[in-house]
């Protein structure tokens, strides 16, 4: 009996498949597959994931991602989760297992989302750059699910996630609340200049 003939592998392929085409999120840098944490009740967790895909000999990782709230939670902070991520470079070994999944692969626009959501902060020493630590489906969420995730614009309410370099997200604070991150578009804090400013001043460090 090979290695692939083997009934645990054979299981872990069905499982993987079915898990595939359930909840799988293909994109410009991979294959993504998002757990909320504790869901193990009711589904296969990352970690069985990530068993079924070590069985299958599938390179992969897994991080800590973000979704947002559901509108019929008491709290309003974005759910935790991990997500097993296979790169685009790696699908390769996942094709013996799924066959299918090759020529999806290869229809991907070159132009299609990637798995970060980049933002900048002013700070009061110049301009950095953070990446949020969203599920990989952030850029099909509806505009309310991303208004529920604060993708959208806390001054005039554009949706961040539309790659417009004018109106590109920054993670402007109020005062009153610094440990808040708040997205404002571009075009509505200066590029993040202002913000900048305010912060050298308050830190006595010239801008």
């Amino acid at each position: 009996m090979t290695v692939a003939d083997a009934p645990e592998v054979r299981a872990a392929q069905r499982r993987i498949i079915s898990t595939i085409n359930t909840s799988g999120r293909l994109n410009a840098d991979g294959l993504a597959l998002w757990r909320e944490v504790n869901c193990g009740e009711w589904k296969a967790t990352a970690a069985d994931i990530s068993r079924d895909l070590d069985l299958l000999q599938v390179p992969h990782k897994i991080v800590t991602a973000f979704r947002f709230p559901l509108a019929s939670s008491y709290s309003k902070a974005l759910r935790e989760g991990e997500e097993v991520r296979i790169l685009r470079s790696d699908l390769l070994h996942l094709f013996p297992w799924m066959p299918s999944l090759e020529q999806t692969v290869a229809d991907i626009p070159a132009d299609a989302p990637r798995w970060d959501f980049t933002v900048f902060q002013p700070r009061a020493d110049g301009m950095a750059v953070a990446v949020m630590r969203l599920s990989a489906e952030w850029p099909s969420w509806s505009r309310k699910q991303a208004r529920a995730a604060r993708l959208v614009c806390a001054e005039c309410d554009h949706d961040l996630r539309d790659n417009d370099e004018e109106r590109a997200p920054y993670d402007i604070r109020l005062p009153e609340r610094p440990g808040r991150r708040r997205l404002v578009c571009g075009k509505c804090c200066n590029d993040g200049l202002d913000e900048m400013e305010r912060l050298a001043a308050a830190a006595g460090t010239p801008s």
